[in-house]
């Protein structure tokens, strides 16, 4: 099992357009609509403990009015409820009516992540229709599948259909997947997340739409970071993984980079705007690589990852900031 406690204390459609981070929008999305989005909410008993204020419940009516309801392609949405089992609670139609439905989502039972997953799915692709690069899949959960077997099994079937698979994983004080699983939600083109607590659920969500909810929704090259999120990401010699963040001026930033896989990684931070490379580090012996930086004025920052092992292997990366920055979805065009 991959460990990320001490990381996380440590630390559209075609055409769509991505504008990330003014002082107010963690992502502003403009699509043309056409996507099949399923939202995947766990309501298993623990949620009570990890959410007690319901905020994925808040996050998940929050994506669903983000998406497109007008126009010659809007999109669809199906509502998932899984704890032991799975149930659809709104089936695939307009996100105009979605929102009273999550209002269903209670905290009893286990956690069968699987189960939504496939539910999720079978709603996506019923009648036959396509998938490939205008589906996507977000699931909000607080624990560990009962089954990586069958959620692995899931993963893989999403990836061959082109439904891109996130997650938003609330519960840093335990082990949140198996290396499998991640690499499986990698495979699908989506985002695996953790948080330290629910106040960061509409962070994840905005996250999530500025890399993409649909294969076809990601035109810009790399992600976004924002604070209070922990990202896994997957390389390889082949390429380096870069990340991008807008910060303001005067705000203390700490980069936290973390090997999860046996690999040594080369962690570099360059100020865009400033046109200078800020700091170049390598993992320590623990396999966790840190780089603090306050910049003067706003700036534009990348972060990269690159490794020079051949074999593709799994990390984290985090950001702490000192500013209480608040990070909402913002859809000025529907």
């Amino acid at each position: 099992m991959v460990n990320f406690k001490n990381v996380v204390a440590s630390s559209l459609l075609f055409l769509a357009a991505v504008v990330a981070q003014d002082p107010n929008c963690g992502a502003t999305v403009v699509s043309n609509g056409g996507r099949r989005i399923g939202i995947v909410v766990d309501s298993s008993g623990s949620m009570t403990t990890t959410d007690p204020q319901n905020l994925r419940i808040t996050a998940g009516k929050s994506l669903a009015a983000s998406l497109v309801t007008g126009g010659a392609s809007p999109d669809q949405v199906t509502v998932v409820d899984f704890d032991s089992s799975a149930a659809i609670i709104y089936p695939l139609g307009s996100p105009a009516g979605a929102g009273p439905s999550f209002d269903k989502i209670d905290s009893s039972g286990g956690t069968a992540i699987y189960s939504g997953v496939k539910l999720a799915i079978d709603e996506l692709t019923k009648g036959n229709a396509a998938t490939a690069g205008i589906a996507g899949i977000v699931v909000l959960t607080d624990g560990e599948d009962s089954s990586t077997k069958l959620l692995t099994d899931q993963l893989a079937r999403a990836q061959s259909l082109g439904i891109r698979v996130s997650f938003g994983f609330l519960s840093p004080d335990s082990s949140p997947s198996s290396a499998a699983v991640l690499s499986a939600i990698l495979a699908t083109g989506g985002v695996f997340s953790t948080f330290q607590d629910s106040q960061a659920l509409q962070t994840f969500i905005s996250a999530v739409v500025t890399h993409g909810l649909t294969g076809s929704d990601n035109a810009a090259s790399g992600s976004v970071l924002l604070p209070g999120l922990t990202i896994v990401g997957n390389v390889s010699s082949a390429a380096a993984v870069t990340y991008s963040y807008s910060a303001i001026a005067g705000e203390a930033l700490n980069f936290t980079v973390k090997a999860l896989s046996k690999q040594s990684l080369s962690v570099k931070l360059a100020d865009k705007t400033a046109s200078k490379d800020v700091q170049t580090q390598a993992t320590d012996a623990k396999g966790t690589a840190g780089i603090l930086y306050t910049p003067a004025g706003a700036a534009t920052l990348e972060l990269s990852v690159s490794t020079t092992n051949a074999t593709a292997g799994l990390f984290s990366v985090s950001l702490v900031s000192s500013v209480n920055r608040t990070f909402n979805l913002c859809t000025p065009n529907k």
